[in-house]
């Protein structure tokens, strides 16, 4: 598999992961309300940790793959 291929892989994962771990919090709170408590805030941690990943493998990601260049000015 090529570089930026193993990279799109990658940031798919990536994204579903973040996806997975916001249901897990989304229906935690729906049953549990938002009350302080030790699961929710291991569950915010997952969550925020898997944004951050995204955000990382966001970053890195090469120019043609899913971002675009705004033109420099002159």
């Amino acid at each position: 598999m090529s570089s930026p291929a193993k990279r799109a892989d990658r940031l798919a994962q990536v994204r579903a992961q973040v996806d997975y771990h916001q249901q897990r919090l989304v229906l935690y709170q729906r049953l549990h309300g938002s009350r302080p408590s030790a699961r929710l805030s291991e569950l915010e941690h997952a969550y925020l940790g898997a944004r951050e990943r995204l955000a990382g493998a966001s970053d890195s990601e090469p120019p043609g793959i899913g971002a675009s260049i705004a033109p420099r000015p002159d």
